[in-house]
């Protein structure tokens, strides 16, 4: 009863009616059947449907002791007790699936953070030691700068010039 350890429209699950149920009852010769995957599961979902609806009804009744079970009866509530234990253990599984996936996501978000941080920490010092030699560069000049450098510039040249006159003489 590997079928029912596996959640409800799993490959591997249809492959084991098939494979197992199906064709067990095809090669039966005395009750000759013809029946495929999607007819046997279907009759075993009726037939379970309509136990646990008899449960419940026999729950419902009072003063009423129900019937000691038969064989059938023993046969659903094992099918039964299976699908809820695999339905369990695949809520489980996706339930630790999807935690590992939102610790992945906050961690690898605290990283891009981490990361982001730095660079803005690293393009903030670059943008002030930048922004303080453009604001060097692009400060306007004043004219009274230029007129200072003339002016050293016109001393400079009249020494040259009184030099140059002193050796010729």
């Amino acid at each position: 009863m590997q079928t029912l350890t596996s959640r409800k429209r799993d490959p591997h699950r249809e492959a084991v009616f098939r494979k197992k149920i199906a064709d067990t009852l095809n090669k039966c010769s005395v009750p000759k059947f013809f029946v495929d995957k999607r007819s046997v599961r279907d009759h075993v979902g009726i037939l379970v449907n309509r136990h646990k609806k008899k449960l419940k009804d026999e729950e419902k009744a009072l003063g009423i002791t129900p019937e000691k079970p038969s064989e059938l009866d023993l046969a659903f509530d094992t099918i039964i007790a299976l699908e809820e234990s695999a339905d369990a253990e695949v809520h489980d599984t996706d339930s630790a699936k999807k935690e590992k996936i939102e610790s992945d996501r906050a961690k690898a978000e605290g990283i891009r953070l981490k990361a982001m941080e730095k660079l803005s920490e690293t393009r903030k010092g670059e943008s002030t030691c930048a922004s303080e030699e453009d604001n060097s560069k692009n400060k306007r000049r004043r004219g009274s700068n230029a007129i200072l450098y003339l002016s050293q510039r016109a001393e400079l040249n009249y020494e040259l010039k009184r030099e140059e006159i002193d050796i010729r003489k």
